[in-house]
């Protein structure tokens, strides 16, 4: 998922068969002047499975990953 306003652009996803064990969950957000990436932040968090989760929602999309 990507939104943007203003000079502020976010990117959501989910990182997956890179070898860690657990899908990762990432936001990243840049901030662009005259069309130049000046600011980066990011937040990466390892999802959670069905049992794991609180609220009983997955991290992202409308599905839990499957681990075997």
């Amino acid at each position: 998922m990507i939104l943007a306003e203003g000079d502020l652009v976010i990117v959501h996803g989910r990182f997956s068969g890179f070898g860690a064990p657990v899908n990762w969950i990432a936001v990243d957000i840049v901030r662009i002047k005259n069309r130049i990436l000046v600011e980066h932040w990011d937040v990466i968090q390892d999802e959670v499975t069905k049992e794991q989760s609180k609220s009983g929602n997955p991290m992202f999309g409308d599905s839990f990953p499957v681990y075997a």
